[in-house]
């Protein structure tokens, strides 16, 4: 069993996302673009797990060691800065052309020592003891990890600041936001007893979904609908088929991509119970857009707001 869960932890990651440690939401020091493009080193910077970071110099070479941090790096126009991915990293298409560091779960060191990368970029709670060898190893780690949607923007400016690109992540954080907020407010104002009960997918086998305390918990609750997830005090909890029945969610969203698969969802024996298979309310998502809290999560975002509330969001 311990191997299976494991197993279950890595695809979550790998697809994302983040399981829920606590996030630090303001540097401990702050430090404009501008200062730092005129040579104001050192900067300190807390982590996503209240490590304080220090930046010595200008950063010009970086190592990502998840699919999402990749993501944050191309969309801050860092592509020519990143020498090392993850084996996972495979947005946009040029991540591929990038040297490959191993695992989700367990990076190469020695790889990634023989890139000597002025910044690694991690996940604080899946890659403890990698960053824990690296930082012996005196290689400067930054650690992210994401609770919320809210969470992604600020990851973003954080990895704007230590990498200088403090404006364009501003602007690319803010996009992010505005993108939630219209949803939000779309929602904001359906009562409980008018949001449908939502189940979200995120393995099969055993069958798991993702609780409140995590961005798609949070996606969920933004768009509109009621997770039965919420309640639970895990993060990722199991489910088994009678608990499932015995919670009936009107609407059934999973994620599909090359780290899981429903296959053949609405056949599954004893799944016809549920109203959502009834009523035809099962849809199938890009994990890549739900599972990784990444620039794209607000495409995701919007997915299942359209899975949820098809009559609000028709465009």
């Amino acid at each position: 069993m311990q191997g299976v869960v494991k197993k279950i932890v890595v695809v979550v990651f790998v697809g994302v996302f983040a399981l829920g440690l606590a996030s630090c939401k303001s540097p401990a020091k702050q430090t404009s673009g501008e200062d730092i493009s005129n040579g104001a080193y050192p900067i300190s910077v807390k982590d996503d797990t209240g490590q304080k970071v220090v930046i010595k110099k200008q950063v010009m070479k970086i190592v990502s060691l998840s699919p999402s941090n990749t993501e944050i790096l191309f969309a801050l126009g860092l592509e020519d800065k990143i020498v090392g991915v993850d084996d996972f990293s495979d947005y946009p298409k040029e991540a591929a052309d990038k040297e490959k560091v191993g695992g989700f779960s367990k990076p190469n060191i020695e790889k990634i020592v023989a890139l000597d990368p002025d910044l690694v970029l991690s996940v604080a709670s899946m890659q403890a003891d990698a960053v824990a060898e690296l930082k012996r190893l005196k290689i400067t780690v930054f650690a992210l990890e994401s609770q919320n949607l809210n969470d992604i923007a600020s990851a973003i400016e954080k990895v704007g600041k230590i990498t200088g690109s403090d404006s364009q992540a501003k602007k690319l954080a803010d996009k992010i936001t505005a993108k939630i907020e219209d949803v939000r407010s779309r929602t904001k104002d359906i009562k409980k007893s008018e949001r449908p009960k939502v189940f979200f997918e995120l393995y099969n086998d055993p069958l798991m979904s993702a609780g409140s305390a995590t961005f798609i918990g949070d996606m969920i609750s933004i768009a509109g609908g009621r997770n039965i997830a919420a309640p639970s005090k895990e993060a990722y909890p199991q489910f088994s088929l009678e608990t499932l029945v015995n919670e009936d969610p009107q609407v059934y969203l999973a994620a599909s991509g090359s780290m899981t698969d429903p296959g053949d969802l609405i056949n599954r024996p004893g799944w016809e119970a549920l109203s959502a298979v009834k009523d035809g309310k099962v849809f199938v998502l890009d994990e890549n857009l739900i599972n990784r809290p990444g620039p794209r999560v607000v495409e995701g975002l919007e997915q299942v707001a359209k899975s949820i509330h098809p009559e609000i969001f028709k465009d």
